[in-house]
């Protein structure tokens, strides 16, 4: 549904990112995560054509309806929440506004399913006041309508940048569940590793100058990563103790003239090691992880008899 080839991104001597090939299918859901400052919404607004990339290139399939929920959405503050939501539909909702003078009709049978959908979704998000206004000052306010009217256009490809951002828990746990059975492709920023185990199929990781695939969630991702820089760091050792064996040998035997062709030999053994170059991690440790939010509102203790 979605490819990179080659895909990086600088700002001038700083590489955020560099030769990011992947391709992300219908069905997956991929929770994209970093550390503050490594490119995660670079990244995503790339994806989405807001930003261009510095080399490579994005191909996202023909037909492809796309959704994307930014950090800086804002909204209109004159309009009613219900009208807000159904707009997120803009194929079913630019045809209403088209025949609402010629069709009333029509676009008002149109508009009544849309009504009803748009319904359904802000009685999961905990916001069923349809005929309220809007209020572009109240980030607890804005932030579930404008995921909801991302959420209502049934697109194929979904990006939401910290979706989670000023929702309550039960809002939260319904976004789950509607990630949970949704078929097409989403991408997800999020720092809540519990909302990602929750809904992620894979881990995007923008780390060590690229963005890495892994299958599985949060926590499949931190203890598969840690394997594989251990392995590799095991790898390296073992690579230099052999090169330090060798050296050794050189140094003491290499001006004996019985061990003259020992060490030459040595030393083009020497040159056959490969030693992988480890990239450094732009985190302060390969794993770290943010605290989870929604876990527990409030904690009661029972009442002293």
């Amino acid at each position: 549904m979605l490819a990179t080839s080659k895909l990086g991104k600088s700002y001038g001597g700083r590489v955020l990112f560099e030769d990011v090939s992947l391709q992300l299918n219908r069905g997956s859901r991929y929770g994209l995560v970093g550390a503050n400052g490594a490119g995660k919404s670079t990244f995503l607004r790339i994806l989405c054509s807001d930003e261009e990339a510095s080399e490579g290139q994005v191909m996202i399939a023909a037909n492809t309806r796309m959704s994307v929920l930014r950090q800086d959405r804002f909204l209109d503050d004159a309009s009613l929440v219900i009208d807000l939501t159904m707009a997120g539909d803009t194929v079913v909702w630019g045809r209403c506004r088209r025949r609402q003078r010629s069709k009333r009709g029509m676009a008002m049978r149109a508009r009544s399913s849309l009504w009803k959908s748009a319904s359904r979704c802000m009685t999961g998000t905990r916001f069923v006041r349809a005929r309220r206004r809007s209020s572009k000052g109240s980030a607890s306010r804005s932030r579930p309508m404008s995921a909801r009217s991302v959420l209502l256009g049934g697109p194929d490809l979904l990006m939401l940048d910290e979706p989670t951002n000023h929702l309550d828990i039960l809002s939260i746990r319904w976004l789950e569940r509607f990630l949970a059975g949704y078929t097409g492709c989403a991408i997800v920023i999020s720092h809540d590793r519990r909302f990602l185990d929750a809904t992620a199929t894979h881990i995007l990781d923008v780390d060590y100058g690229t963005v890495t695939v892994y299958t599985g969630n949060y926590t499949a991702f931190v203890a598969n990563k840690q394997a594989i820089r251990e392995r590799k760091e095991a790898e390296v050792a073992r690579a230099e103790a052999k090169i330090a064996e060798k050296r050794a040998f050189v140094d003491r035997f290499g001006a004996k003239a019985t061990k003259a062709k020992q060490a030459q030999s040595r030393l083009k053994q020497i040159e056959k090691i490969e030693v992988e170059e480890l990239a450094a991690t732009n985190r302060r440790t390969p794993t770290s992880a943010s605290k989870p939010s929604g876990r527990a509102a409030v904690t009661c203790s029972p009442p002293r008899s």
